[in-house]
């Protein structure tokens, strides 16, 4: 079948994973402990299933490790992880040829997605992408984290398409490529060092050259 749509994670995807930690050193040096036990929360939600409300039991379980208030931990998790963290993307440059890439798939009539673990923020507006968008989401709005199909599967019904008529760029084998090829979708595979996975569709190392890397893709039936 036809792509329709090509969608993108966010970190690690649209800017070197290197460029982050680069930027991200003085954050992590002040609020390692807290970004640690955050990390190890996200774990545990990844295994939950059927989550009615992400943030409060992410909450509860970050107040479990922190011990305090779930009140609290909300509080500390969207000033610090959410919102501290997020303005260190104002000084990561984005992959060159992401804009370019972007301009040239809205042009071949293309739908663009973009789907994060994170809440999207201003993530976009920093990068200035912001334009380009038809469908734009967190998983945390379906209950689940990736590599769970619930996420790719809400994208898809937002961008209008069937999941095998939606191309998904990633940088996590174990959350993208795995997640998105369980949902149906094709996938391609980005890092700065070239790695192929056999298990994506295709593995680039930047968004050089990407729609004609993708031609192939596109014109499968």
């Amino acid at each position: 079948m036809a792509l329709k749509a090509v969608a993108f994670d966010i970190d690690g995807t649209l800017y070197p994973n290197w460029r982050m930690q680069l930027f991200s050193f003085p954050f992590l040096l002040t609020h390692l402990p807290l970004v640690m036990k955050f990390s190890k929360v996200r774990k545990e939600l990844r295994g939950i299933e059927n989550i009615s409300d992400f943030r409060k039991t992410q909450s509860e379980l970050m107040a479990a490790r922190l011990g305090g208030s779930v009140e609290e931990a909300s509080s500390t998790v969207e000033t610090i992880i959410y919102r501290k963290w997020e303005t260190i993307f104002k000084r990561v440059k984005p992959y060159s040829g992401l804009q370019s890439a972007l301009e040239e798939l809205k042009s071949m009539g293309l739908s663009l997605g973009v789907m994060s673990d994170f809440p999207v923020g201003n993530k976009l507006n920093y990068f200035r992408v912001d334009g380009h968008w038809n469908a734009v989401m967190s998983s945390e709005e379906t209950g689940y984290l990736k590599p769970h199909a619930a996420p790719f599967l809400a994208l898809a019904r937002k961008l209008g398409c069937r999941p095998e008529e939606v191309l998904y760029v990633g940088n996590s084998y174990e959350y993208d490529v795995k997640g998105a090829s369980a949902a149906g979708m094709k996938t391609v595979y980005i890092q700065c060092q070239g790695k192929i996975v056999p298990e994506a569709d295709l593995t680039i190392r930047n968004f050089k050259d990407f729609v004609k890397n993708i031609e192939f893709l596109l014109r499968e039936e």
